[in-house]
C-alpha cells in the first residue's frame, strides 16, 4: 500500500462545512459538498479535538485570555480602546492576583507573547483609532434620529422638502486643513548613523484652510482658500486657479466675513452659471461663522436654505469628512511631498 494521500482542502472550506453541520446538515452531506472526509468533520466537532495553539504554552488560562478579548471588543464601544501596554498590564494583574510565578523578563510580557496572543485570537487585530472629543462621544443614535425627524419637519414647514428629491440642489459645505510641511516619517540610513535629518520645506506647523462644497450628485463648487495674511501677496493671488475664492484671516482659519464672501462671490455665481434651480439646501456644521444675522439675510435673499448638522456629530453625518477629504488629502500628499 502506498503512502497515505494528504487531504487537499483549505481551512476556509473546512470551517464552512462545519457551519453547515451546525445548521443541521448531515456529516455525509457536508462531506460531499466541500470534499472533506466525514471523519475529519466528526473529529473537529467532538470533545476529543483541541485547537492547536501558536508558540509556547499560554501563560494565562483560556478563560483569562477570553476575558482579555472581551475587553478589547467592549472598551472601544465606550471610546476607550485598549493598547498593547494595557493588555500587558492586564496579564501582570492576572498573574499577581493568582499568585503565580511571573515568567516574563522585567515582569512584562514581551513581543513574542503578544504576537502569539494575536495568532491565538485572529478575531483581534491592530487598528489606528479615530480621535473623537468627549462631546462627540456622547452623541447617541436617538440623537441622530431625532435630528433627521426635526430637519424633515423644518423643511416641510418651509415648503422646500421636495428639494431633497433633486441631488443637484443639495449641497454640503466643510472646511479642512492641508499641511504645508510633511510630517516626519521613516527614512533609510546606515545602521548606527546618528545624524539623520531632513530639511523642512516650510514652517513645521503651517497649514492652509480650504472650504469645499459638494452637491449630492457628485459635483463640486469652486473652493474657498483662506490665507493667514494681513494682506495677501500679489504673487499668491496670481497662482490661485480661476473661479476659486480667496479669503484671509489673521490665523488662516474660517471666520464669518469669509463665509459671507464665499456665499456671495463664489457659491451664488456657481449656482447661476450652472442654472441650478432655487431654492437649494446647504448643509453646514453649527460653527459660529455660519450663524450670523447678515449671513441669514443673504441666504434668504438668494434662496439658499442653510441647514445645520447635529452638533458634535460631523464625524458621522458630515459627507465631506466621511467620503471626500481622505482621498483628497492622500492625493495632496502625493502631489506636494514627492
Amino acid at each position: 500500500m502506498g503512502p497515505r494521500r494528504k487531504d487537499s482542502y483549505s481551512e476556509e472550506s473546512l470551517q464552512k462545512a462545519l457551519q453547515e453541520v451546525k445548521k443541521g446538515f448531515s456529516f455525509n452531506a457536508a462531506s460531499r459538498m466541500y470534499g472533506i472526509p466525514r471523519s475529519t468533520l466528526q473529529l473537529r466537532l467532538s470533545n476529543k479535538y483541541t485547537k492547536p495553539s501558536h508558540g509556547p504554552a499560554p501563560i494565562l488560562s483560556t478563560e483569562e485570555e477570553n476575558t482579555l478579548v472581551w475587553l478589547i471588543f467592549e472598551c472601544p464601544r465606550k471610546g476607550f480602546p485598549r493598547r498593547k501596554q494595557d493588555i500587558e498590564a492586564s496579564v501582570q494583574e492576572f498573574l499577581h492576583n493568582s499568585k503565580r510565578p511571573d515568567p516574563f523578563k522585567d515582569e512584562t510580557p514581551g513581543n513574542k507573547w503578544y504576537s502569539a496572543f494575536l495568532k491565538r485570537h485572529p478575531e483581534v487585530s491592530e487598528r489606528t483609532p479615530e480621535g473623537v472629543t468627549a462631546s462627540s462621544a456622547c452623541v447617541s443614535e436617538q440623537d441622530v434620529r431625532r435630528w433627521f425627524t426635526s430637519t424633515e419637519d423644518l423643511l416641510k414647514e418651509e415648503t422646500v422638502f421636495d428639494v431633497l428629491s433633486y441631488p443637484s440642489r443639495i449641497f454640503n459645505d466643510d472646511e479642512t486643513n492641508f499641511v504645508l510641511c510633511r510630517k516626519k516619517d521613516i527614512v533609510l540610513a546606515l545602521t548606527g548613523c546618528k545624524n539623520v535629518y531632513e530639511v523642512e520645506k516650510g514652517p513645521a506647523k503651517a497649514t492652509l484652510t480650504v472650504m469645499c462644497t459638494f452637491s449630492a450628485d457628485g459635483k463640486m463648487c469652486p473652493p474657498m482658500i483662506i490665507y493667514p495674511y494681513q494682506i495677501i501677496p500679489t504673487n499668491v493671488i496670481s497662482k490661485v486657479p480661476e473661479k476659486c475664492g480667496i479669503g484671509r484671516s489673521d490665523n488662516g482659519r474660517m471666520k464669518s466675513e469669509v463665509f459671507f464672501e464665499f456665499i456671495a462671490n463664489v457659491f451664488h455665481p456657481y449656482l447661476q452659471e450652472n442654472n441650478i434651480l432655487r431654492p437649494v439646501i446647504l448643509f453646514v456644521d453649527g460653527h459660529k461663522t455660519h450663524l450670523t444675522y447678515y449671513l441669514s439675510e443673504l441666504c434668504k435673499d438668494l434662496k439658499i436654505i442653510l441647514t445645520y448638522l447635529y452638533p458634535n456629530s460631523t464625524r458621522i453625518l458630515q459627507p465631506a469628512d466621511v467620503a471626500a477629504f481622505r482621498p483628497l488629502k492622500s492625493e495632496w500628499k502625493n502631489a506636494a511631498f514627492t
